[in-house]
């Protein structure tokens, strides 16, 4: 009787070895298995995030149009749900700015580089983006109109400073802090407006969702150092840097004194805001993201180009 259950015993093991065997390439060891369509993640069509995406990749039509886009993609309106949404869905692919990134996503090479602060120093990750901002007063050399514009000028002031710079770093913006920079107590006598109670005043940031963290920062930083102004934060995307500043919403409810975007500013929008005060922040990386039970660790802008127009349709043809 031992016998037959030791016979037995080796037959069912047998038998459970041989299916494994058979998944062999289906999947890895997490039980991710590659037979199974990629879902496709993506932001809105007003997104500096997706404009420096597609552009990165070469992928210029799906900039500011959805027509060229893999059928039932998801669009999303920001970083954070960009990143909830791959963090809760093992078959997804997206992307999000480098300042955004944590690891409820896994963040997968690009051309066989990593997205980090070094290799964006030394311009050998191509996914980057500048981050931009514009204020709603023009880079005049006069006196400033009010206590506001004055305000507005010495916040742009501080962000140049190596505190500013610093506030910037501390929320993974990409900035060099060098020694010849100016700290806040060398030119604070420029803005005397800094030095008064400034707590009834309010002064509005919006703009970009990967701009916000990085400009939280630096208004946490700033507003103990100017009379205690309130910043208030909105941040609706980066199409909204300009209109809420010069175009159609700059005198609606909604209107910004500080605008940001995470890509350059097209031509229509230099075209509205003239000579106004505006410039570069710091730059960031794009990087592509995935489940983090995906295999996959390195992707390339070829593959990323067929994962969004649809030629690829399953993870097998990514993973061998």
């Amino acid at each position: 009787m031992k016998k037959i259950l030791s016979v037995l015993t080796v037959l069912v093991l047998s038998v459970v070895l041989v299916a494994c065997g058979n998944n062999e390439g289906n999947g890895n060891e997490d039980g991710f298995d590659t037979n199974t369509a990629i879902k496709v993640y993506t932001r809105d069509t007003t997104s500096g995030t997706r404009d420096a995406f597609f552009s990165g990749i070469g992928f210029k039509d799906a900039v500011s149009s959805n027509e060229k886009l893999v059928t039932g993609f998801v669009e999303v309106d920001g970083n954070g749900t960009m990143r909830s949404g791959v963090a809760g869905d093992t078959l997804g692919i997206g992307y999000v700015s480098l300042s955004s990134l944590n690891d409820t996503v896994k963040p997968l090479m690009f051309n066989g580089v990593a997205g980090s602060v070094a290799n964006i120093n030394n311009n050998t990750y191509d996914l980057k983006r500048p981050f931009m901002f514009v204020t709603r007063f023009v880079n005049a050399t006069e006196e400033p109109a009010d206590d506001i514009e004055a305000l507005v000028r010495a916040f742009v002031a501080f962000s140049q400073t190596q505190e500013g710079k610093a506030a910037i770093q501390s929320q993974g913006g990409i900035v060099e802090i060098r020694t010849t920079d100016k700290t806040w107590d060398e030119i604070k006598a420029d803005h005397p407006v800094t030095t008064k109670d400034n707590s009834g005043l309010t002064i509005r940031f919006g703009g970009s969702t990967s701009v916000e963290s990085v400009s939280k920062a630096l208004t946490a930083a700033f507003v103990p150092l100017a009379g205690n102004f309130n910043a208030v934060h909105e941040h609706t995307g980066s199409g909204d840097a300009v209109k809420r500043t010069w175009g159609s919403e700059k005198d609606a409810a909604n209107s910004l004194h500080v605008g940001f975007a995470s890509r350059d500013f097209n031509q229509d929008e230099k075209d509205l805001f003239g000579n106004a005060q505006s410039g570069r922040l710091n730059w960031d990386a794009v990087v592509a993201v995935v489940h983090p039970t995906n295999p996959l660790s390195n992707i390339s802008a070829e593959q990323l180009v067929k994962i969004y127009d649809g030629t690829y349709t399953k993870w097998s043809d990514l993973i061998d």
